[in-house]
């Protein structure tokens, strides 16, 4: 469970932590991508958790927000610093896009990449902080809820 608490930390789901919004995807006839921001956070915990007290409930439901928190950021961040959109102006051959994909796209900004890069530095800093909670947890495998908040007090 510690190790899936970890991996939510850092944006990964899977048994223990669910993500409403991919299960939405998962269940929809047609699905939507990532490009919008959700208004809330969409990390959850697994349903048949039962052998969870509310207090531990409410804690990992606390730092389940760090971790949606940081994909969004992060995701915010990789898409926004995409150096894709720097042709040369003498570009002979240009790929024809569709519509469709040509209306989605923001037009690129040196002030959104720079603000990216802050962001990007920022999230190292926490992923930082998180491998250290890890490493303190191999170093000493008593695994306890609090030392995790502690680790990450930092940053909350």
């Amino acid at each position: 469970m510690l190790h899936e608490l970890l991996l939510a930390l850092v944006g990964c789901t899977g048994d223990f932590v669910i993500d409403e919004r991919e299960e939405e995807e998962q269940n929809a006839e047609s699905p939507q991508s990532f490009q919008e921001v959700a208004a809330e956070c969409t990390f959850k915990l697994a349903p048949d958790l039962n052998f969870l007290q509310n207090s531990e409930r409410e804690i990992l439901e606390r730092l389940l927000r760090l971790g949606f928190y940081y994909r969004e950021l992060d995701h915010f961040s990789v898409m926004s610093r995409n150096l894709s959109w720097i042709t040369c102006a003498n570009h002979d051959f240009q790929v024809q896009e569709p519509a469709a994909l040509k209306a989605k796209k923001r037009a690129p900004s040196v002030y959104r990449r720079a603000l990216a890069n802050g962001i990007s530095e920022v999230l190292s800093i926490y992923r930082s902080a998180v491998l250290q909670v890890e490493q303190n947890f191999l170093a000493d495998p008593v695994p306890v809820l609090a030392s995790v908040t502690q680790g990450l007090n930092k940053v909350c």
